[in-house]
């Protein structure tokens, strides 16, 4: 299974990539605005969005993105290894 994460803090990058490891998911970890981010989430089975470390912009194109391909959103205002792992539990149970 292939994540990616929209927000979200630089220094917990490595955090959020073992941790999506540990539990058999791919992560992708998108904490600034970058180029083209409905291409590069192309092929992903889940997004988590850290909603207090983004923005609006980022939500919006990530938000598109899923409705038009199904793809599952977790959210949490916290972007923390915890929230993390719950989002990406609420993901995994709704698929």
């Amino acid at each position: 299974m292939s994540i990616a994460i929209i927000g979200g803090l630089d220094r917990l990058k490595n955090f959020y990539e073992k941790k999506g490891k540990d539990l058999g998911c791919n992560v992708r970890v998108f904490s600034q605005r970058v180029p083209n981010l409905a291409q590069r989430l192309s092929g992903v089975n889940g997004i988590v969005i850290f909603t207090g470390t983004i923005a609006h912009h980022m939500v919006e194109d990530a938000n598109r993105m899923a409705k038009k391909n199904n793809i599952p959103i977790g959210r949490s205002k916290s972007s923390s290894v915890s929230a993390f792992k719950r989002c990406l539990s609420d993901i995994c149970a709704g698929s």
